[in-house]
């Protein structure tokens, strides 16, 4: 009996080490990985950043992107993989949903099942994506935004087509787009139905009560960033454009974190 009580004890003290360093984690219509940063405590809230993988990859093709993975543990976060059935992210929203999983509430799963295994900084917490994991990004903003503290999606946006509101109201987004994407047209439908970025981004300056004209630009490397932060709702848009293609260079995905963590605190509230 002693020895029994040992083992629930354990359990509930480290709930994290059932599925540490790579392994499923299973919830509800799937599961996920999760990367727990070197050193972590066991107690201090963990910023979080949650990557939405491309177009038939996997979480375990996102975990074999060690300096991605590596670039967000660094920063004391922790890293989360969720998983598409068929690598496909299916569309979410009224008069939008795709058949298949409900992925709201797959993502609810998830993320029920992360903040039960591991302290998290609800301020600083990242959704993130390439391709079309971007593209589920843009949807969970627009339908769950407030489960996020900030969005940084990349190379992708809203498929078939462009919300005229979104329901869950003002977000934080950092939006990347190369210049020469042929796969996902940055202002154009794209080759698999992808709507143009602009047209997603007003979308989201009306929620943020922005005006159309962007308040500052910066360079920022090989990044050329235009961003709304004066709109009425407090929240901050931001839309960063390079000379590339439909590419992420793995230190995007925790630049993301970044610059969620250096945002004002009228942004989060």
């Amino acid at each position: 009996m002693r020895a029994l009580l040992v083992i629930i004890a354990l359990l509930v003290t480290f709930p994290a080490l059932a599925c540490e360093s790579g392994q499923r984690c299973e919830v509800e219509g799937g599961y996920y990985l999760a990367s727990v940063p070197e050193g972590w405590d066991g107690a201090s809230p963990l910023p979080l950043v949650v990557y939405f993988h491309g177009w038939n990859s996997s979480p375990e093709g996102a975990f074999r992107n060690k300096a991605m993975v590596n670039a967000v543990n660094r920063r004391g976060a922790l890293f989360v993989a969720p998983y598409a059935r068929s690598g496909y992210w299916r569309q979410i929203g009224d008069d939008r949903a795709e058949g298949g999983r409900d992925e709201q509430a797959y993502l609810r799963a998830v993320m029920e099942d992360v903040t039960r295994r591991w302290p998290i900084d609800r301020t600083r917490t990242v959704a993130s994506g390439f391709s079309r994991g971007a593209s589920m990004v843009w949807n969970v903003a627009c339908y769950l935004g407030p489960m996020f503290a900030g969005y940084a999606p990349i190379a992708g946006g809203f498929w078939g087509s462009t919300p005229k509101d979104c329901p869950a109201g003002p977000v934080n987004m950092r939006h990347i787009h190369g210049t020469r994407d042929r796969v996902v047209a940055y202002d154009e439908i794209g080759i698999y139905n992808s709507m143009p970025i602009p047209d997603g981004l007003a979308t989201l300056r009306r929620e943020n009560g922005c005006g159309a004209a962007s308040t500052s630009q910066r360079q920022e490397g090989r990044l050329t960033c235009r961003r709304w932060d004066e709109c009425s709702s407090g929240r901050v848009l931001e839309v960063c454009r390079h000379e590339r293609g439909h590419s992420i260079p793995a230190e995007w995905v925790a630049e993301g974190l970044d610059w969620v963590s250096e945002l004002p605190p009228e942004a989060l509230e």
